[in-house]
């Protein structure tokens, strides 16, 4: 049996010695019948795995920042435009160059010339002191002295102009600037631009095409949660039932995602003022198994694979719940008007081990039902348990006063960035169980507001 349906199952047993005393309540006038989340019961919103939020990125990327002491003469290229290994990107101005090293040529004969000029005037002065008078000869000295001092400082500029002569043809010869992997121009800085710290942005940004990786973000408080190598499952935002499998690739906690650098940080408000507190956040990546079905920028979330996902299809419900009758069988539900009903329900296969079945109609992962009971009747009042109800966080939601603006991370923005992206005006469809934010979880840039992990009930 895999580890997670021992955890379900202990978590089910909670749920029923919990709601157990309080499940035929409903049998007494005004009292309400305690109904329990399909989702939680089926182990398909459980609190049991932390969810991370991720984006999808290229495997690698090539970042090429503009010698600011030369002028780009041509560019080659365009955004979105395909380029491969080794193809030019753009060139600078080698006019300007090969002028700076003749005149810096020009400076150091100059400065040769004097080494032996100087040269000549203290051998002039050295014969002239053999002869003068003694009380003379100290005046000599400290004119011979003064010359070799010169010697030595322009000794010292002749191997400085020769270091930038060596820089100045090397940039020569690099003049034409070269893609170094194949992928798409995403960004071309032609304006010189900066990001919201001062730093100037890379004047060309290439991204590798054809292999995916995916990149998140981890609490520092939970970083030893995502250990190299741990196997996860990466789950679409939009469609939870669609998903994709890879292996924790590296945690890169020599770079930390904060104020610092890309204005990405998480604050915790308790509701007062000098308690506020922030947290730092570390990116790590996923290498996948295969990346068919993803695009560029897309979205994710990202959970430990503790086979939650099972061998399993569809929606499973331990068979405490349900009520056969000959061929027939059903359960009780609570319908949209919050009152009790008895709903057919169509059963697929039995897990003889899980003694689950698996429920082929009538029934979803966002209903709610009771525990079945011979007092109960239809068109009584529920109250309804879910995860929440018991001090977890739901899925998709994000914890109270927490503020994540993404804004600035370059792998996170640009051009071709986003096409999942929700804009501001768009609606976010939940999956079973999820709960969105009145703002529709978007935040300022126009980015889905990041998730917070949730603690293992």
């Amino acid at each position: 049996m895999k580890k997670a349906s021992w955890k379900i199952m202990c978590l089910f047993l909670a749920l029923t010695v919990i709601l157990g005393g309080c499940s035929n309540s409903g049998t007494a006038e005004g009292e309400a019948v305690a109904v329990q989340s399909v989702a939680l019961l089926a182990g398909l919103d459980t609190g049991l795995q932390n969810r991370y939020s991720g984006m999808v990125v290229s495997q690698d990327t090539q970042e090429i920042k503009r010698d600011e002491e030369q002028a780009v003469k041509e560019i080659f290229v365009e955004v979105g435009q395909e380029v491969t290994a080794g193809q030019p990107l753009f060139t600078y101005d080698t006019e300007q160059i090969s002028l700076a090293i003749d005149q810096a040529r020009l400076e150091l004969e100059k400065l040769e010339n004097s080494i032996g000029t100087m040269e000549s005037q203290i051998a002039a002065l050295e014969k002239e002191r053999k002869n003068a008078a003694s009380a003379d000869k100290l005046s000599y000295t400290i004119q011979i002295q003064t010359l070799e001092v010169d010697i030595k400082q322009t000794e010292y500029s002749i191997s400085t102009k020769k270091v930038e002569i060596e820089r100045q043809e090397k940039s020569l010869e690099n003049a034409e600037v070269q893609a170094k992997i194949d992928g798409v121009v995403q960004q071309i800085n032609e304006d010189n631009s900066y990001d919201n710290y001062g730093n100037l942005l890379p004047f060309v940004t290439i991204m590798q095409v054809g292999n995916f990786r995916i990149k998140g973000t981890i609490n520092e408080m939970n970083v030893m949660a995502l250990p190299a190598g741990s196997p996860v499952i990466i789950r679409s935002r939009i469609d939870s039932s669609q998903t994709w499998t890879g292996m924790i690739e590296s945690v890169d906690t020599d770079n930390p995602v904060n104020d610092q650098n890309n204005g990405m940080m998480v604050y915790y408000d308790t509701g007062s003022s000098d308690s506020m507190t922030s947290s730092t956040k570390y990116p790590f990546y996923i290498t996948l198994d295969s990346g068919d079905g993803l695009m560029m920028g897309q979205h994710v979330y990202i959970e430990l694979d503790q086979g939650q996902t099972g061998q399993r299809e569809g929606l499973w419900l331990s068979s405490y719940y349900i009520v056969q009758d000959g061929d027939k069988a059903y359960v009780w539900a609570a319908n949209d008007k919050d009152r009790l009903e008895k709903r057919s329900i169509t059963l697929g296969e039995l897990d003889e081990e899980m003694n689950e079945y698996q429920i082929a109609e009538g029934l979803s992962a966002s209903d709610y039902i009771a525990v079945p009971s011979d007092t109960l009747k239809e068109g009584l009042s529920v109250t309804k348990y879910d995860e929440a109800s018991f001090g977890g966080a739901g899925e998709g939601l994000i914890n109270e006063g927490e503020v994540v603006n993404p804004e600035g991370d370059p792998e996170m923005n640009g051009e071709n960035y986003g096409k999942e992206t929700p804009i501001e005006g768009d609606e976010i469809v939940p999956y079973e169980g999820e709960v969105i934010p009145e703002d529709g979880g978007i935040s300022p840039d126009g980015l889905p507001e990041e998730e917070e992990t949730r603690g293992d009930v």
